[in-house]
């Protein structure tokens, strides 16, 4: 049933970027303001990711995660019957927190599943995730192509349906705590009221840095008001953070962030999840440029989407890697395995990108690597922290996961927009940098990797020496 969950809402929130268009002409909207149609459910989902994973550490989560695909399917019954742009927008800020329903799967995949079960049910979460993104690109491009756009949220609420009554007949029912009053994990729900005021701050710093990642290439990024929403969020940020090592039950325990292999995951959370979100989105165009480019291939939207379908059969044979290992050092060897497909696929790309069966070659991979990052990254996590505080730290891995891409899109934009031809679409050289920038960024998550690997030797020869 999780699994099921994972899948339904990874589908709708990814819905939506091939949409765009269609979206704009019928609602009679520029293209720009079409696009707030992403960046809202962007901004809904990862200011409300860390409190849904704190409310899933604790005894209301079936509760929680009932909310949120009651939301999700009503946000998707308003877009499809949505007679003007503010309502479908209202529709997608309802989808928003779909997004944080993986970190919410996984912390009650800890808690139901038999302790044996556990790495391999949080692996088989992840990859499904990663499958839904793959399957939902052909699913967009047949709408966004031969029927009504409409048909997308109508979609999106035939799988969150079926996800709500799925979750009544067979998840558990929530359990209250033995413990007393404040006491143990049941108590950790009331979290996000207890801290009021750290919820507050890391919503506004988040919401205003993932309003600069999505509106900075349209305001420019030289601008006044992109400096001012700059100084905001790192302020809000430094002042959560802050406030986070003084209040007695904080949303995310800021001992657990600091622990190596948090920080190893989170680091290629970011680096790698902004990598992929480029090499995806750039062949997603590249693909869809006119021949006469010199490198595109021409082809239509749903074309386009069905070149992206290799991206789930390399997530499927992620799967069966990733549920071997259980061990951190073996983990951490599968994490630079799947960092080595992605600077690989980076570089590759970078040479050669006017071919299709390069290009279907670079999907699979992507899938591929990728996926393994996302369910070593997991795993890290699991073995790293308490179950009780599971959720809440996934569900902060995962908002640096969407920080990610929104880092990686702005990053696009920018250097295709410097790499534009007369003709108004970018120049070879444009996707050739994109993708070296890209294999760049994926290199320093394996030094960090190899560094991470050297300390730990060291350590070792240390307490074998002092012995």
């Amino acid at each position: 049933m999780l699994i099921y969950c994972a899948l339904s809402t990874t589908m709708v929130s990814s819905l939506g970027a091939l949409l765009i268009p269609s979206i704009a002409r019928a609602h009679h909207v520029p293209v720009s303001s079409a696009q707030w149609m992403l960046t809202v459910t962007l901004l809904v989902g990862a200011v409300s990711t860390p409190v849904l994973g704190r409310l899933a550490d604790g005894h209301r989560s079936r509760r929680a995660l009932l909310g949120v695909l009651v939301l999700t399917l009503s946000g998707s019954l308003l877009a499809a019957i949505a007679d003007t742009f503010s309502q479908l927008l209202i529709g997608r800020a309802l989808q928003g927190p779909a997004c944080g329903m993986l970190p919410m799967t996984i912390a009650l995949a800890h808690r139901h599943l038999a302790p044996a079960k556990v790495t391999d049910g949080i692996t088989a979460l992840t990859v499904t995730a990663a499958t839904g993104a793959g399957l939902s690109f052909p699913l967009t491009g047949l709408i966004a192509e031969y029927l009504d756009h409409r048909w997308g949220f109508w979609c999106a609420a035939g799988f969150a349906a079926p996800a709500i009554v799925g979750v009544l007949l067979i998840l558990p029912k929530d359990e209250r705590p033995a413990a007393g009053p404040g006491t143990g994990p049941g108590a950790l729900s009331a979290c996000a009221r207890a801290d009021l005021a750290g919820t507050v701050l890391l919503v506004a710093g988040l919401a205003s840095l993932l309003l600069l990642l999505s509106q900075g290439s349209r305001w420019g990024w030289t601008s006044a008001i992109v400096l001012s929403v700059l100084v905001d969020a790192a302020l809000l940020l430094t002042a959560w953070a802050w406030w986070e090592r003084r209040v007695a039950q904080p949303l995310v325990r800021p001992e657990l962030l600091v622990h190596p292999d948090v920080l190893l995951a989170n680091f290629a959370t970011v680096v790698l999840g902004a990598a992929t979100f480029i090499g995806v989105s750039a062949l997603a165009t590249l693909v869809q440029a006119p021949v006469g480019t010199g490198y595109g291939l021409g082809l239509s939207v749903f074309a386009a989407g069905c070149v992206m379908l290799p991206f789930s059969a390399g997530s499927q044979l992620a799967g069966r890697l990733a549920r071997r290992p259980a061990v951190r050092t073996e983990l951490r060897a599968l994490l630079s395995l799947g960092g080595v497909l992605l600077t690989g696929t980076h570089i590759a790309l970078a040479a050669h990108h006017d071919e299709l069966w390069h290009l279907l070659l670079a999907i699979l991979t992507f899938g591929l690597g990728s996926s393994i990052v996302w369910a070593v990254v997991a795993a890290l996590i699991h073995t790293a922290v308490p179950g009780s505080d599971l959720g809440s730290t996934t569900s902060f891995n995962h908002v640096l996961r969407v920080v990610g891409s929104a880092i990686g899109s702005a990053a696009t934009g920018v250097i295709l927009a410097a790499h534009t031809a007369p003709d108004g679409f970018p120049t070879d050289d444009g996707y050739a940098a994109v993708f070296t920038v890209c294999a760049i960024g994926c290199t320093a998550v394996l030094l960090g990797l190899l560094g991470r690997a050297l300390t730990e030797r060291r350590r070792a020869t240390g307490s074998e020496t002092s012995e």
